[in-house]
């Protein structure tokens, strides 16, 4: 049997009658050597779907048997779609198909947001921000270093809101009402929807969930969708007559409703056979990035600049002109957005480019209004791209930098940009190879404390005695930091008490030091820092630190240090990962390395 006997034993009657038909049926077409059978049970599984709601087993089943009969293993998509779609809409739905089946139209809102390939590596629209999901700070930070200009207040706030709801909602999974009522707060109805549809079909046996979702479809005026679950409730428990009858009570009142089932109850044959518009189908939230943004590109009008010194004309403002001056200088990037859109005038005065993204490829995707004569440098909203190549001259003067800093590119362009900022605000930070930073070119790129990513691998950074810097030095200026990578840096002494005894407003996620020099530190300080700053349990934290060949003379103090990192209780969770490597590291010998720091040990007493 397909179903497993938990499963069948708290079905009804009736439909334990109909499923061992169907059973029987199935096990017919499988004891032959019909080439064809794989199609046949398919088609079986359909025709039961068409009058009952059909467990999810089954739609795994049918899964199942087109990746068994495609002898090339080239799956068929169009095939593979059509048995998904069905599955949803008898509430069925596999974590693994929203990854890798299900986007774009049929977008659905559920709290676990589908894997790290998606987010990892796909482009976060607005619309995965606005519910709670595991991922969602995660989101939130790609959606920064994507979108080509600031998000809005309004979104940070919501945002924040959901991160502190999304747990709540995860610890009360045990009880059923705290649990639904946690989900009408995020105040989303199709968010709701999903996530109760989606554990309904996880167990179509729960009935007091089954019948609070009922109720809140009816509080809230959704009839429509009203009539579609009770007509796929009556259809799971076949002898509840008592539902029967509220439905048909439902029906008489706020019917016809489009039903897709052949065996229509008496009282529902006025719904016709139509079949249901998919319920998951939202095209009103498609995509919305397929905006403006592909419009087509409009020719910068070079008159503008000209017209511009001929027309404008100078503001009389109530308050003396120093003060608006002194207004300008230190306007924070959101005040001089307004001051900018509101008169010419702010801007000839302070004339600061505010610029969200800057970044350099060999062209930018989507283009709408071309900044220079130079066919690869663009502004799009408050994206700017250079080429690799670009001429000093195209670089724009006084440059705001607000959000993100050639972030997502590995090569910047072949002059010194630094000079060129009027001020950085960078979240991203990520400055690509051969770049040598001094430790003070650093502090203003970092110092405004707001920096999320640090990413300076591959640079060369030094202080004015040609000398590493020390950790602590660096991290002074980071307390929001959340990913950092950094090279050539030193660990002393002094270090692991210095980094304890600093304030940071979040956790990290991700951090890789290489090649780093010092001399032997407090452990057990160091592991403290780690623990006390890295990422919530269900979140990912890892952490790579790499010594140079100045430390082999210390090598007992480094195998004692990743022995303690590798046996903290904190890290052995499988979203963590800590890595400790030297010179004279045997990574494939852990125990011998284990057992070797014991014997020193013993011979040392």
């Amino acid at each position: 049997m397909i179903l497993s006997k938990e499963f069948y034993d708290k079905c009804c009657p009736s439909y334990q009658k109909v499923i061992d038909e169907l059973e029987k049926k199935i096990a017919e077409i499988e004891k032959s050597d019909d080439a064809t059978k794989g199609e046949k049970v398919n088609l079986a599984i359909y025709q039961f779907s068409k009058r009952y709601l059909t467990p999810g087993e089954y739609w795994g089943h049918c899964l199942n048997y087109i990746e068994l009969y495609n002898p090339k293993k080239v799956f068929d998509t169009f095939l593979r779609m059509d048995i998904i779609g069905h599955a949803y809409y008898h509430l069925y739905l596999n974590k693994r198909w929203a990854d890798r089946f299900y986007w774009g139209s049929n977008y659905l809102k559920l709290d676990y947001f589908r894997s790290d390939f998606y987010w990892r590596y796909n482009t976060i629209y607005e619309h995965d921000l606005y519910y709670p999901h595991e991922h969602l700070k995660f989101c939130l930070r790609k959606f920064e270093q994507q979108t080509t200009k600031l998000p809005s207040k309004d979104l940070y706030k919501r945002c924040e809101e959901m991160m502190l709801l999304y747990p709540k909602i995860k610890a009360a999974f045990g009880d059923i009402d705290e649990w639904f009522q946690l989900l009408l707060k995020v105040n989303d109805v199709k968010y709701l929807k999903h996530n109760v549809e989606y554990r309904i079909g996880q167990n179509l046996h729960d009935v007091k969930l089954w019948k609070i979702y009922i109720n809140y479809l009816k509080q809230n005026d959704q009839y429509k969708y009203l009539l579609g679950t009770y007509s796929k409730y009556c259809r799971f428990f076949l002898d509840d007559d008592e539902m029967k009858k509220e439905y048909q009570k439902a029906m008489l009142e706020h019917g016809p409703v489009h039903l897709p089932w052949e065996n229509l109850l008496e009282f529902e044959k006025g719904c016709g056979m139509k079949e249901v518009e998919d319920q998951y189908s939202t095209p009103e939230e498609e995509d919305d990035t397929q905006s403006s943004d592909e419009e087509d590109l409009l020719p910068f009008d070079k008159s503008l600049c000209r017209r511009f010194y001929d027309t404008y004309k100078v503001q009389e403002f109530a308050l003396p002109r120093p003060i608006i001056l002194y207004v300008l200088e230190n306007a924070g990037h959101r005040v001089l957005r307004k001051l900018f859109a509101s008169c010419k005038y702010f801007f000839k005065k302070q004339p600061t480019p505010i610029c969200h993204r800057l970044q350099t490829g060999p062209r930018e995707i989507y283009r709408r209004y071309r900044l220079r004569t130079d066919p690869c440098d663009f502004y799009v909203d408050e994206s700017l791209t250079l080429k690799r190549h670009s001429k000093e001259e195209s670089f724009p003067k006084n440059i705001y930098i607000t959000g993100n800093m050639f972030c997502g590119k590995h090569y910047a362009p072949l002059i010194d940009f630094l000079p060129k900022f009027y001020r950085c605000e960078a979240k991203f930070i990520r400055i690509p190879s051969g770049i040598h930073l001094s430790f003070d070119e650093l502090k203003f790129l970092i110092g405004h404390g707001g920096v999320v990513e640090l990413n300076i691998h591959s640079c060369i950074l030094k202080d004015e005695k040609n000398e590493c810097i020390a950790l602590e030095k660096i991290m002074e200026f980071l307390p929001n930091i959340e990913q950092l990578y950094l090279n050539n840096v030193k660990i002393t002494e002094k270090t692991p008490h210095a980094l304890t005894s600093m304030k940071f407003y979040s956790k990290f996620y991700e951090i890789y030091i290489d090649s780093i020099s010092g001399e032997p530190f407090d452990t057990e300080e160091f592991l403290r820092f780690l623990i006390v700053n890295k990422m919530e349990p269900y979140e990912h934290f890892n952490c790579v630190f790499i010594f140079c060949k100045e430390f082999n003379s210390e090598i007992q103090f480094l195998r004692t240090f990743k022995k303690l990192l590798k046996g903290c209780s904190t890290f052995v969770e499988e979203s963590c990962g800590v890595e400790v490597f030297f010179d004279g590291d045997d990574v494939d010998s852990e125990e011998e390395s284990g057992d070797e720091l014991e014997t020193d040990s013993n011979d040392s007493d």
